[in-house]
């Protein structure tokens, strides 16, 4: 399981209108890393942009390692978009760039001879919405740990779907369509492939926004078990 850190972001009420961005720093620095954590993450003085619009303004801070760190803030104001930077899924979108320094585990992750498709390989990601394969329920669990080369066995598929909090509901139908599931039970399935393929670190973008309390609190339940 994840051996670093999970971040994941959190959004509060704002006046805003919809859609609407600014530049306010999304995240603020941590002076010095706490006890004898090692730093997984480092942004220094980091800004982003789409186009011309500075979507990220001189964000600095230190992600830990077997911690769960929480971005909140109001709508637009950046988090999203700070964790697409962390996996570097930004580099998918046409005319962004990205400007300071931004390390995994002292790396600069923006460097050139760093593969984008490795990064994302050992930085999982949860969307907001989720984005179940147009597979069975049991290949979206396995597609990934055999294109990792990892064990895909009905044991590994019990294993994740029991701590999504999934297994009970799906035992019985294992090989029907994941679109068949609720909503909920999509991002249930979503998270459980993330944890499948055991990444160092999993990116949680609003994970249980469409999740009911029962569940949102055994996805947290989970998180725990993961930076334990």
């Amino acid at each position: 399981m994840p051996e670093d850190v999970i971040a994941r972001t959190v959004t509060t009420p704002s006046e805003r209108s919809e859609g609407e961005l600014t530049t306010t720093p999304a995240v603020q620095a941590r002076p010095e890393p706490r006890g004898s954590h090692e730093v997984v993450f480092e942004a220094e003085h980091l800004d982003f942009h789409y186009g011309k619009f500075k979507a990220l303004q001189d964000v600095n801070i230190q992600i830990l390692r077997h911690e769960i760190t929480a971005l909140i803030g109001p709508s637009g104001c950046g988090k999203s978009t700070f964790l697409r930077c962390l996996n570097r899924m930004n580099d998918l979108i046409p005319g962004t760039r990205v400007d300071g320094k931004l390390s995994f585990h002292g790396q600069d992750l923006n460097a050139s001879d760093v593969d984008p498709v490795d990064v994302r390989r050992r930085i999982g990601m949860v969307f907001q919405k989720p984005n179940p394969f147009p597979k069975s329920i049991r290949e979206n669990l396995t597609f990934g740990l055999k294109v990792n080369g990892q064990k895909a066995d009905d044991d590994k598929v019990e294993e994740v779907l029991r701590k999504a909090v999934l297994w009970d509901e799906v035992k019985d139908k294992l090989k029907q369509d994941a679109f068949a599931l609720s909503g909920g039970q999509q991002q249930r399935l979503c998270i459980a492939r993330a944890i499948a393929v055991e990444p160092e670190v999993i990116l949680m973008d609003e994970p249980c926004s469409a999740l009911d309390p029962i569940s949102t609190l055994a996805i947290e339940d989970l998180m725990q078990d993961l930076v334990s």
